[in-house]
């Protein structure tokens, strides 16, 4: 895999919308398996009372970010959850100065390492909280700046709309489509994606890729196709990357749902979290829910398309693989005892919110 990449902290608040795992999810399995990303893609997980969860990373900054997450969840107040990790602003408590993320940062039982790690960061996160601190946030909020300040795009019509109806009619109105397209060509670019965002290990570059598109027409044609079948205000990234924040709070991601929260703090899961590659892990316990996240993207093909036979080979029946790939999907995987739930695959790409995911979900047979 690319260790150069996954090795710092590339994502804080969440790449995907995890409510497709979330609705696949049933409740209290006995163990469950997911990539840690930022964290935020594993509470709605915890959120299903597993009685196991396994998290992996490559990158010790994000089990450590995941590890936050999830003791935040068990001490703090919701409001205080928001606050800390920069969803919301100020608590209001009525000191003179402001509330202070480090006051409430204190109250978590963290391990030593990670409590280390964040003190020593926190001059990056005590004056506006967690989610925007990782490169990929970064990356987009700088091309957000660029469509807002420098080409002058006002997009804030389009994102007050109530009805989905309301919203193309805007779209198609006030959305600058010229100026955009032309940008997207620069921005969405194999060359910007593969130097400044992926270091080197863009899925979608010429010679991985499966996708026929190149990136820029691929996101042009799958943000067209949100913008006209899903409300815009209630998408998270939609808002980071055409608003620069998180303007409209049902728009918010699926851990900072109240009830997702409640859920997650009420969980008697026990969370192991583990570093390394993800095909060193997976084979060493039988699992009924593995969440694979867009990993498979970034595997050498071989080995994406041999995922499934490297699982436990104790697997239980009716186990799930849910997997998502960006540009460069398995080409032939192997899928001897497992089922290809490809009605399940469409259902996925509709929910999704990113809008730029391919689902390849299986069940064991």
């Amino acid at each position: 895999m690319a260790q150069e990449y996954f090795s710092d902290l590339n994502y804080t608040l969440a790449n995907e919308d995890t409510r497709v795992e979330y609705d696949l999810l049933p409740e209290k399995m006995s163990r469950v398996f997911s990539i840690a990303g930022s964290g935020a893609r594993c509470l709605p997980l915890i959120a299903r009372h597993p009685k196991e969860l396994d998290v992996v990373d490559m990158s010790v900054s994000q089990n450590y970010l995941c590890e936050l997450r999830y003791q935040a969840t068990k001490v703090l107040s919701y409001e205080e959850y928001l606050f800390l990790l920069g969803y919301r602003g100020a608590l209001q408590s009525g000191k003179d100065q402001g509330d202070s993320r480090v006051e409430i940062f204190n109250k978590i039982e963290l391990s030593p390492d990670a409590k280390t790690y964040w003190l020593e960061r926190s001059a990056g996160w005590s004056p506006r909280g967690f989610i925007l601190l990782g490169r990929w946030e970064s990356h987009f909020q700088k091309l957000g700046y660029l469509f807002r300040d420098v080409l002058q795009c006002d997009f804030s019509k389009v994102f007050e709309a109530q009805t989905l109806s309301e919203q193309i009619e805007l779209y198609e109105k006030h959305w600058p489509h010229v100026r955009w397209k032309s940008f997207m060509r620069v921005a969405a670019s194999e060359y910007v994606f593969n130097k400044f965002l992926y270091k080197g290990h863009f899925s979608g570059r010429s010679e991985a890729k499966t996708e026929a598109r190149p990136p820029y027409q691929f996101v042009q044609e799958e943000f067209d196709r949100i913008f006209r079948s899903q409300l815009v205000r209630k998408n998270y990234f939609m808002q980071i990357l055409f608003l620069g924040k998180i303007a409209y709070e049902e728009g918010l991601p699926l851990e900072a749902h109240q009830h997702i929260f409640e859920k997650v703090k009420s969980a008697p899961t026990k969370v192991n979290y583990l570093l390394g590659n993800l095909l060193e892990h997976l084979p060493r316990k039988n699992y009924d829910f593995i969440s694979l996240s867009d990993t498979i993207s970034y595997l050498p093909q071989e080995n994406a398309n041999q995922i499934l036979q490297g699982l436990h080979p104790e697997t239980k029946s009716n186990s799930q693989v849910v997997i998502r790939s960006f540009m460069r999907a398995p080409t032939a995987p192997d899928t001897r005892g497992w089922q290809e739930c490809k009605d399940q695959d469409v259902w996925a790409q509709k929910m999704d919110g990113t809008g730029v995911y391919q689902f390849h979900i299986f069940k064991k047979s």
